[in-house]
């Protein structure tokens, strides 16, 4: 391995670097609409451009188009990947050293195409972005759509928006999450009155083994007349598949559908958000800084000590109330820690990846918890005066084969774990829309 790999090697990870695989970046080239591309002097953009994959990928792909364009540029913040691409590869483009979210420029392109960096930005080891916390604040300031511990790869969907001319096309590969998470719903609002956004499901094999992501494919047109389009589609072997389409898109998450979910959503009159109000457990972090909060890995003994659950203590449909965690805290103080631990309800679990099942159970002694749990508290409103069920048979329809199908479909495998959006929109039946639900074919 020579020098200058040696150095991309170790920097990969740190800048949030994984190279495409040239099958995604030919099928990402093969999505330029050439039609839009009706005058001569074309500019062309790859922001994070590494070793200017996508730019090459269009010379070799489309080189018409290439040979079209009067400016094709490449920006990139690391001085080695710029001194390889200098070093090693033709001299067609201009490659510009600089933080694409700080770096300025006059131009507007007509296709901004590429693989930008993800990751929360921050020096802490728990996060693969090492971004200081001014360069951050600055950040922050520049970029109407930053939002809760936003992903960097929002900033770049933004600053590439604004560098399209009118009818501009914008072709990005970024994880899947800024279709649901809450993080982005500033940056769905965005795009969405900015022009017509399609949405390509690729899976979650494109970075693997060197990343676990599931990724889409982000085709946008900056467009006055098209905004408010949402398209999204299936992969399907380089022909993508149209799943669903909204004419009038507001920036709401964004779901999958089938057959399947849309009867059920068809059958339920309600929806988890409509009858629940929903809550999480104190972080760990709280708990430990907690001067109520006792640690002991023994059985304290004291009748007036509870363990303070988590998530391992919550199997599908019941409660273990086995000290686990290790902290305890008095009976009579629990409500210190949460108002809503002072009665039965029901608890989540966060993780569904995979299997799509939800994991609910109810909780009725009404034990403290800590962690990755949801508490799901009823509302007690005229509203909900219709919804039949009682929570015990909340948490037995949570655990059914149905819900299980349903977020499978719905949710596929974008995030390994529900957020709280993500629960509010499952369904909920009455009693008479159950019996119905029972009849549809899993």
């Amino acid at each position: 391995m020579s020098e200058i790999s040696r150095k991309i090697h170790h920097i990969k990870k740190d800048l949030g670097i994984f190279f495409t695989p040239q099958w995604v970046v030919d099928f990402m080239v093969s999505l330029i609409n050439e039609d839009r591309l009706a005058h001569g002097d074309l500019k062309i953009l790859e922001p994070a451009c590494a070793v200017c994959q996508f730019l090459y990928g269009i010379k070799k792909n489309k080189p018409h188009i290439f040979k079209r364009t009067s400016k094709m540029i490449g920006v990139e913040i690391n001085r080695d990947m710029v001194e390889y691409v200098y070093r090693y590869l033709s001299e067609d483009v201009e490659i510009i050293h600089y933080d694409y979210l700080l770096w300025e420029t006059n131009n507007y392109f007509d296709i901004i195409i590429g693989n930008p960096p993800y990751g929360i930005p921050s020096l802490s080891e728990h996060y693969t972005i090492k971004i200081d916390d001014e360069t951050k604040n600055i950040y922050k300031r520049l970029y109407e759509t930053w939002y809760g511990k936003y992903n960097l790869y929002g900033a770049f969907i933004e600053k590439s928006v604004n560098l399209l001319r009118n009818e501009g096309q914008l072709i990005f590969i970024v994880p899947a999450t800024f279709m649901i998470l809450d993080e982005f719903r500033k940056l769905r609002e965005f795009l969405a009155r900015n022009g017509k956004t399609e949405i390509i499901y690729m899976g979650s094999d494109v970075f693997k083994p060197e990343a676990d992501v599931t990724t889409v494919v982000l085709k946008f047109i900056k467009s006055s007349v098209e905004k408010n389009k949402l398209y999204l589609y299936d992969y399907n072997s380089g022909n993508p598949k149209l799943i669903t389409k909204n004419e009038d898109w507001k920036g709401d998450i964004v779901l999958f559908s089938t057959e399947f979910s849309k009867k059920v959503d068809e059958i339920c009159s309600f929806r988890i958000g409509d009858v629940y109000a929903i809550r999480i457990s104190p972080r760990t972090p709280e708990i430990k800084h907690n001067p109520d909060v006792i640690k002991s890995q023994d059985y304290i003994g004291d009748k007036n000590f509870l363990p303070i659950l988590n998530g391992r203590n919550l199997k599908i449909g019941k409660v273990v109330y086995e000290p686990i965690t290790g902290y305890w805290i008095e009976l009579t103080k629990k409500t210190k820690l949460r108002k809503f631990f002072d009665k039965p309800h029901i608890v989540v679990g966060l993780g569904f990846r995979g299997d799509g099942q939800v994991g609910a159970a109810y909780d009725y002694k009404a034990y403290p918890w800590m962690g990755d749990v949801y508490h799901l508290l009823r509302k007690r409103t005229l509203t909900n005066m219709r919804f039949d069920l009682t929570d015990e048979e909340v948490v037995s329809f949570l655990n059914s084969e149905i819900v299980k199908r349903y977020v499978k479909d719905v949710f596929r495998d974008i995030t390994y774990h529900f957020n709280i959006t993500q629960l509010k929109l499952i369904p909920l039946p009455t009693k008479e829309e159950l019996k119905r639900l029972k009849e549809v074919s899993i």
